[in-house]
């Protein structure tokens, strides 16, 4: 193999300058062709925009489906989308405008399924015709107490129901309710309604079936670089990582980020509906505006506590690793009962301090950097087996935080 490789070398080395030039262009012709036909078979899957539209529509001229935007987009067509901005052939995201003064970010499903290894059901099949109010309250309710555990949750049954009465005449119709329903398993929006009041997450503009808009926010993402894919490939790591560093803000406007995502932590951990667990850690799920506040990019992947103890606990398993979900949501395996055990290994808060390490601690203030370094370290490693984990949980966020706006305060005042 070795001696062919070098047979060929040489072949190549005795060539004449115009035909090693012709051979180079060939290569670089054909490895440009493929790449270019990758994208566009690629862009194809995961941008259909007319497809999106027209199954929408189709359902809201039958009258299935309505909702607040179902006449921009359908009707008027006051909606209009220029970018895409899909990941996943199923998830399709567009960008767009509304009455030509918004922008606004588009998510349509094109999958009746979800593939985040939680079953859902099809979208429209429920409520059934003939369902009454009660019967729809009486399903709200249990969707709550089923995803949110058992509790007080009439307050956001009724923003959900507000969100559904569309004319705002007291009553849900029968495609509001389907509507509405099928918004519900969508776990993004389903987290958009119970953070509508967050200042760290986009807000929703509004609705046509299972099809929902929500506010374009100028955010920055946390590492300010995106190198395209065929680019990005042939980049080692370290250089990656180093051109990462080199696009970012001063570190008083890196510890601002900072303190916002440790205050979204904060609201996730024990808010008046549960705890809330982020089964994605990524900082390309992060950002900021302009003024530097953190801005949460993307939802899918964060889940009420009491969806992946459910989840988790139905799975039957031989070893740890059975009972992973995702990176970063998984849990034990009880291998006495061969069942995961659903209480989740890792907390939010070492997911984030994992992503804020290297992030912080470039060009940090010399004065701050052994003791930053010690709290983030220790954050790191925090685990829900941790000994009194909340007090350790409490007691790091709470440090971290004061150590990051005193270094805020002390350079506003300077």
């Amino acid at each position: 193999m070795t001696q062919k490789n070098f047979s060929l070398c040489g072949m190549f080395a005795r060539m004449p300058m115009k035909i090693k030039t012709l051979v180079v262009i060939w290569l670089v012709i054909f490895i440009g062709s493929w790449a270019v036909y990758f994208k566009y078979s690629s862009y194809t899957e995961l941008c259909r925009e007319d497809a999106c539209r027209a199954i929408i529509c189709d359902r809201y001229h039958k009258g299935i489906i309505t909702g607040p935007l179902c006449p921009a987009l359908c009707d008027d067509r006051t909606i209009t989308l220029n970018q895409c901005l899909s990941s996943h052939p199923a998830n399709q995201v567009y960008q767009g405008w509304l009455h030509g003064a918004k922008q606004i970010i588009m998510k349509c499903n094109l999958a009746p399924i979800f593939h985040d290894g939680i079953d859902r059901e099809m979208p429209y099949e429920r409520p059934e015709k003939g369902s009454s109010m009660d019967d729809f309250r009486e399903m709200l309710q249990d969707f709550l107490e089923r995803n949110l555990g058992k509790g007080e949750h009439n307050a956001l049954q009724t923003r959900i129901l507000n969100a559904a009465d569309i004319n705002n005449d007291g009553k849900v119709t029968l495609a509001e309710a389907k509507s509405i329903w099928a918004l519900l398993q969508v776990n993004e929006f389903f987290m958009m309604m119970i953070l509508q009041d967050s200042e760290h997450t986009p807000k929703l503009e509004g609705f046509c079936g299972d099809t929902y808009f929500v506010q374009r926010v100028d955010a920055n993402r946390l590492y300010g670089i995106h190198i395209p894919w065929m680019f990005e490939i042939f980049l080692p790591t370290s250089y990656r990582q180093a051109m990462d560093q080199w696009f970012t803000p001063s570190w008083p406007k890196k510890a601002k980020i900072a303190v916002g995502l440790l205050e979204f932590v904060e609201e996730i951990f024990d808010s008046s509906h549960g705890t809330f667990h982020m089964c994605k850690t990524s900082h390309t799920n992060i950002g900021y505006t302009n003024k530097h506040d953190l801005k949460m990019i993307d939802l899918r992947n964060l889940y009420p506590a009491e969806v992946l103890k459910e989840t988790l606990t139905e799975k039957t398993c031989s070893k740890n690793s059975d009972c992973e979900l995702t990176e970063d949501c998984s849990s034990m395996c009880d291998e006495t009962a061969s069942r995961c055990t659903g209480e989740l290994v890792q907390p939010n808060l070492s997911k984030i301090c994992i992503v804020l390490h290297d992030y912080l601690l470039k060009e940090v203030p010399a004065g701050i950097k052994d003791e930053l370094t010690a709290l983030l370290d220790k954050c790191s490693r925090l685990t829900t087996n941790t000994e009194d984990m909340q007090i350790h949980h409490s007691l790091i966020l709470n440090n971290l935080k004061s150590l990051l706006w005193k270094q805020i305060s002390d350079n506003q005042d300077s």
